[in-house]
């Protein structure tokens, strides 16, 4: 009757430790996966990111540039053209991009719109030249766009 006991005590222990076992590896591989899919869904827009965020910076120096050729009077006729490239890429960013890279897309469009009402004789009070401003903003996008496409394993990228 002992070894009876001790059989059916041996068979349950080692039915809940299988059991615990399979438990573990089956909750190991699943945090596994889980975590692949966030790595996988945090650099998968990286190459297209590359690309988009290119035209974006192009683009927003040529909505400045546009200003600064109106500024010199050298009126080229590009500013309405440029300026609607500008947000077309803005918004596509926007899309896919980081918070810190669309505060740095608004803010730059920002002060590139205060300085066309600068350049265009509608005045804005301001503390330096208008252009400095966003050839600043300029700088600012720049380094949020190479942060971003540098570390896309941050959290805050969709």
């Amino acid at each position: 009757m002992d070894a009876a006991l001790t059989g059916l005590a041996g068979t349950t222990v080692g039915a809940i430790a299988g059991f615990a076992g399979a438990w573990l590896a089956q909750h190991g591989q699943l945090r596994q996966q889980r975590e692949q899919r966030a790595y996988e869904e945090r650099v998968r827009w990286l190459d297209d990111k590359k690309g988009l965020y290119r035209d974006l910076l192009i683009a927003m120096n040529g909505w400045h540039d546009a200003l600064d050729s109106l500024a010199r009077g050298e009126d080229d006729g590009q500013l309405s053209e440029t300026r609607g490239r500008a947000y077309k890429w803005g918004v596509e960013a926007s899309l896919i991009a980081s918070e810190p890279v669309r505060a740095a897309v608004e803010d730059l469009q920002g002060r590139l719109l205060a300085a066309q009402r600068v350049v265009l004789g509608r005045p804005v009070v301001t503390e330096r030249p208008p252009l400095e401003a966003v050839v600043e903003g300029l700088a600012l996008l720049e380094s949020a766009l190479r942060a971003e496409l540098s570390d896309p394993l941050r959290p805050e990228t969709p």
